[in-house]
């Protein structure tokens, strides 16, 4: 009882702390801070570890990987070199030209795949293949142009082919699933184990990004095949089992959580999405994110449940320090008031311990679970807690970095690395530093006390060009000059994080997302009634040449459930939110008002219904700016005009449009926000919400209207999110 008094006295002290603003100075300091920390890692594995995988910081030697000293935790070793593979595209974070370079030419002379060593197929390709292809993209003068031509003739990316290649007999299983590990030079193992995690199952960021750099799709192709195939196996909860067998087909183990097995599953369907503009993939993501938070909840926490009955049947009350990577993926999806209130629970535990638990028991007043008591320094918080202050900007995040980034130092800092907590309460420590802990860790505090959250890898100067250069990136040239040229800063907004915290660049040449690289996918608004023509254009069209566009999400929740994401185009009036770190939140009104051509009287039982909420019409009849203009002067706080237009949909389902004001320029008198959406994902929204029985919110408001409602008036309200969809 005492110590649970005083940990909610540290958390109030906390929580007064995070209130008050973050200096810019102590920012300089953290971020120089965790820049040595990672050179204090780096500097000690290139010493004493490699060209061995990792380093043990206490002995200071290599971890062998001919040795298996701890089991089938050393399946991700493979002798290639893991640490400085994981810690090439850091370097380049760091600005530190000279050791990028250095060390790619490193990897090139040292690293081979042709050897006789069994390895995790899901850790081989995160890691390596991931690590790999990020350097390659970096160093490419076909892209961010690290290295002149001279120096780099995409070596690395014919090493990722070369290993992808090794693991692709893993897939050839009945159900296309693959196994979980394979030698790299005798291929399968027949007497191997058929059971896999679903996890193993999605390496489908990876393998896309090299189908499309080589040019090949096999490896795409696998990694679709094999998401899929789990995908189908789903119960009727649409939640995932923890354990399946890759030749039957069937579920080993029906317990399932969105920690160890599970995590990276669910973070590639949308960031899939996000790569390929595919709008399928979103809605398997809207639909398994769905699950995982209606049927996974126990007091606010994500736990361990049976796949077929969800939180009616709890496996285990626990929760594991992988599942910290949730908030990060919330705020992906554009839920982010259930991530902060996803993170706020999960640093409750970190305060607890001054480290993260690896499994937490949650019965009673909560203990560590016995067989788990270690730490080994993981990157899920700190991930979660850098995408939070990329969408917030809360300097609240910033103070919880600093606590992260100074109980690691004080604990886990020896002479020769960091060494990972191997006793929780006691914070003994042991003679274990994983690649991650350079490549995610320390990155992703990096990138949180960056001067400049907008840019992930900087501006650098690359000299001594004796050859014509194609230097571009995102179609933009470099600057060069005579004697060299600077590389063109790699921004947020045109990265994403792969699971082991690869940036991978998403280059329209890849993914054709830009609009000069989708002309294929044109196509011209139009209206039957001819009013408003010529005020929607296609992306692609020619005359769309708005240079900050950026579509939106709109999330929509129930009772802090989310119900589905679906990707919306904004108007060039109104309320704009381009920014990215601002969130518009708002009641939503799910039944449409008609076409929102005519006056709407505050006192009226429609005004009524639509006062401080965002609310939907149909296109058509009348402009865009007056549907906005009476809706408006009625109360409702957004608007979103449904695109009845008959587009084929399966088509242009990831067109995206600009909505331009009218003639008489109504517009500048809107103040609130205008998107547009497709009919039939407004169809798919309300169909998610009738699958889940929220039929209460179609009820309008009682009472006296004498003020614009809040969220926590209507508890069976929906509530929506609007925020920029950064990619």
């Amino acid at each position: 009882m005492r110590l649970h008094a005083v940990v909610l006295l540290l958390m109030c002290i906390f929580r007064e702390l995070y209130a008050r603003k973050f200096h810019s100075s102590e920012r300089i300091h953290l971020k120089n801070k965790a820049r040595e920390m990672f050179y204090h890692g780096y500097n000690n594995y290139m010493e004493h570890a490699f060209p061995w995988d990792e380093l043990k910081p206490l002995t200071c030697e290599g971890r062998r990987w001919d040795r298996r000293e701890r089991g089938d935790l050393d399946q991700t070793l493979g002798g290639f070199s893991l640490t400085l593979i994981d810690s090439l595209d850091m370097l380049a974070i760091l600005g530190d030209h000279e050791e990028f370079r250095h060390a790619v030419k490193l990897v090139i002379q040292h690293v081979t795949f042709d050897r006789n060593v069994t390895v995790s197929v899901f850790e081989s390709a995160i890691r390596v293949i991931g690590g790999l292809l990020s350097a390659h993209v970096l160093a490419s003068s076909s892209y961010v142009g690290l290295m002149p031509p001279s120096e780099y003739k995409s070596e690395l990316l014919d090493m990722a082919i070369d290993l992808a290649t090794r693991l692709l007999p893993a897939f050839d299983t009945p159900t296309g699933i693959p196994v979980d590990r394979i030698n790299l030079l005798h291929g399968l193992n027949k007497h191997g184990s058929s059971l896999t995690c679903p996890a193993a199952g999605s390496v489908l960021v990876e393998f896309s990004y090299l189908s499309r750099l080589s040019k090949n799709p096999i490896f795409e192709q696998k990694a679709r095949k094999a998401v899929l195939a789990v995908w189908e196996r789903r119960s009727h909860l649409d939640l995932l089992g923890s354990s399946i067998d890759v030749l039957s087909g069937t579920w080993e183990s029906s317990h399932v959580g969105i920690g160890a097995g599970t995590d990276s599953f669910y973070e590639y369907l949308l960031k899939y999405h996000i790569l390929t503009g595919e709008a399928s993939w979103l809605e398997i993501f809207n639909s398994s994110y769905t699950a995982v938070e209606a049927h996974t909840k126990f007091n606010d926490l994500h736990v361990e449940v049976d796949m077929h009955h969800g939180n009616r049947k709890i496996r285990y009350p626990r929760i594991s320090a992988l599942q910290a990577f949730w908030p990060g993926l919330q705020v992906l999806a554009g839920d982010v008031v259930n991530a902060v209130k996803s993170h706020d629970r999960l640093f409750e535990l970190w305060v607890k311990f001054g480290a993260m638990p690896e499994l937490f028991d949650l019965r009673g007043a909560g203990v560590v679970v016995d067989w788990a008591r270690a730490s080994p320094l993981r990157p899920e918080l700190i991930e979660s807690t850098y995408h939070l202050y990329q969408a917030t900007r809360d300097h609240k995040y910033l103070k919880i970095g600093r606590k992260l980034l100074h109980d690691i130092e004080s604990v886990s800092r020896v002479p020769c690395g960091y060494a990972a907590v191997k006793d929780i309460y006691t914070l003994e420590v042991e003679d274990r530093m994983d690649s991650y802990f350079l490549s995610e860790t320390i990155k992703y505090l990096y990138l949180l006390f960056s001067d400049n959250p907008s840019v992930i890898v900087p501006s650098i100067y690359v000299g001594s060009i004796h050859t014509t250069l194609n230097v571009s990136v995102f179609g933009t040239s470099n600057c060069i000059d005579g004697e060299g040229y600077w590389t063109r800063p790699v921004k947020s907004s045109q990265v994403i994080f792969s699971t082991e915290g690869h940036i991978l660049l998403t280059a329209p040449e890849l993914y054709r997302r830009n609009p000069s690289h989708r002309m294929s996918n044109s196509y011209q608004c139009q209206s039957s009634t001819g009013f408003d023509d010529h005020l929607v254009d296609s992306l692609s069209s020619k005359k769309s040449s708005f240079s900050g566009y950026m579509p939106l999400g709109l999330s929509v929740r129930h009772k802090n459930i989310h119900v589905g994401t679906i990707l919306a185009s904004p108007a060039k009036f109104g309320k704009q939110i381009y920014n990215t770190k601002v969130t518009v939140e708002s009641l939503f009104d799910l039944e449409p008002v008609g076409n929102g051509c005519d006056t709407i009287s505050p006192s009226s039982l429609l005004g009524e219904r639509i006062f401080g909420k965002l609310v939907m019409v149909y296109r058509g009849n009348c402009t865009f700016a007056r549907k906005a203009l009476n809706l408006e002067q009625a109360g409702a706080s957004g608007v979103i005009i449904i695109n009845t237009a008959r587009v084929p949909y399966k088509k242009y389902r990831n067109q995206f449009y600009l909505i331009w004001d009218d003639r008489s320029k109504a517009g500048r008198n809107v103040s609130i926000p205008v998107l547009m959406v497709l009919a039939e994902d407004v169809t798919r929204l309300v169909g998610l919400i009738r699958d889940q029985e929220l039929n209460s919110i179609l009820t309008t408001r009682n009472g006296i209207k004498n003020e614009i409602p809040t969220l926590e008036d209507e508890e069976d309200g929906i509530v929506a999110s609007l925020s920029s969809w950064l990619w």
